[in-house]
């Protein structure tokens, strides 16, 4: 683990009010760096606490939460005492979930921005589960996969795109202790001015709000806003994204969103897989500081120097692959565009992780309600055939891609197959590490997420 992160140890108790158990969350930051080797060390994507929240939506939206545990637990799903108690008696509850548990949050928890809310959801756990949203609405679909209480830090890159029509680039933070700080210093790709309560703001300006525990801040504006810094006193949870966008000038508009790792928590080796159904891929890099970055697609290498928070973006095609590679810690963030040759699929916005975000074990949700699913694997070659989906191998008339990527003085076997809505697992025989990056499809409509952004 990192130094800066936050740990959560959890209390059960019972509450003088209804006697029911509960969940309560005393945070404590480490002094020296906890192994990530050993038993019961949590690492990646897994956890016993969550920050979740759903930012503005341009179309009304289904709020789905997906919860997945290894061997089953108990869960306890709470809100701030200042939301409102009808509000509150909808989404507050404890449940034993055995393996996978569907929540549905009444659609008045989106923000609203430029204002204070208590609009965020805290999930406690009694054993380490993994956790997507899922902001499901007509035509338009944002997906994340969030990140656990003890991986929150105080500092996180803003990734988004450049608005087209009357659409918005956001951002939000949620707080998760009394008396949070934060602060946001804006990096506007176009200079355009930006109005909270009454106050403009530039580029390179400085915003600050103070937050209570579990009362959330969301920003928007019309201009995209990758390389802003947000900044806290405390760690935070933070988002970003567009209320919807359309990209690569054609298709409809997609609801964008992603929780953004903490700066810290940020690799610099990344392999980007295609998206499938003959979908495009925007491939954004972000500098987090200064930067010798090179990129290579196929055959093709190129190389780039980035000045710390700038980015550039580059573009495969769903037959292609790209490896990045840099000196330093950048953000690597795959934008899937709609398909070329039917109406299935439009943005979707996916971080994707790093080479050293692998994991050797992951339990999903695949959301219901696509005409196609899919997930990506990232493998050392030499472990192809040690990878098995839901205790099996892959059958060969699943794939709908595969390639090889040179790194370094090995080889990663990228393949890309169809899967099922519901319950997936995956896992290696010989305990090999490999990421998973899940998309799906339908009618103007995708999401996408991946098993990990964190790393270990």
């Amino acid at each position: 683990m990192l130094l800066g992160t936050m740990s959560a140890l959890l209390i059960l108790r019972l509450t003088n009010d209804n006697k029911q158990p509960n969940f309560q969350t005393t945070t404590e930051l480490p002094t020296t760096p906890i192994p990530v080797s050993g038993q019961n060390i949590t690492i990646g994507s897994r956890g016993k606490g969550f920050i979740v929240l759903f930012m503005k939506n341009f179309v009304i939206s289904t709020k789905n939460i997906y919860v997945t545990s290894e061997n089953g637990v108990q869960m306890n799903m709470s809100t701030s005492e200042h939301l409102s108690t009808s509000l509150k008696s909808q989404i507050d509850r404890v449940v034993s979930i055995p393996s996978n548990q569907h929540i549905i949050i009444p659609r008045e928890m989106e923000l609203t921005s430029f204002q204070k809310e208590t609009k965020s959801i805290l999930i406690e756990t009694s054993e380490d589960v993994f956790v997507i949203s899922h902001a499901d609405g007509s035509a338009s679909v944002g997906s994340t996969t969030h990140i656990p209480l003890h991986k929150l830090s105080t500092k996180y890159i803003v990734i988004t795109t450049e608005p087209a029509s009357t659409w918005k680039s956001q951002l939000a933070v949620a707080a998760i202790e009394n008396n949070t700080t934060v602060s946001i210093t804006f990096k506007m790709r176009r200079n355009m001015p930006l109005n909270i309560n009454g106050v403009t703001f530039y580029n390179n300006d400085v915003f600050n709000v103070t937050l209570n525990r579990l009362e959330t801040y969301q920003i928007e504006h019309v201009t995209d806003l990758t390389g802003t810094v947000i900044e806290s006193s405390t760690p935070i949870a933070a988002f970003s994204g567009n209320d919807c966008n359309t990209l690569g000038g054609s298709g409809a508009c997609d609801h964008l969103i992603e929780q953004l790792p903490p700066t810290e928590g940020v690799d610099n080796a990344y392999i980007v897989p295609p998206n499938s159904d003959d979908r495009d891929t925007i491939i954004r890099v972000t500098a987090l500081e200064n930067s010798n970055i090179t990129y290579t697609i196929g055959s093709t290498t190129h190389a780039v120097y980035l000045n710390q928070l700038t980015y550039f973006d580059t573009q495969i095609s769903s037959s292609q692959t790209c490896f990045v590679e840099s000196e330093n810690p950048i953000l690597v963030t795959g934008f899937g565009l709609n398909s070329k040759n039917s109406d299935l699929g439009d943005p979707s916005m996916t971080i994707i992780p790093g080479l050293n975000q692998y994991l050797d074990y992951y339990k999903i949700v695949v959301p219901a309600g696509y005409v196609n699913n899919y997930v990506s694997i990232m493998i050392k070659q030499p472990s192809r055939n040690s990878f098995r989906i839901n205790g099996t191998m892959i059958n060969t008339h699943s794939v709908v891609f595969e390639s090889n990527v040179f790194v370094g003085n090995g080889t990663y076997n990228v393949r890309s197959i169809r899967v099922t809505e519901g319950e997936l697992t995956a896992s290696t025989v010989d305990g090999e590490r490999f990421e998973l990056m899940f998309a799906g499809v339908t009618d103007y409509e995708a999401y996408g997420f991946s098993g990990n952004s964190m790393l270990l």
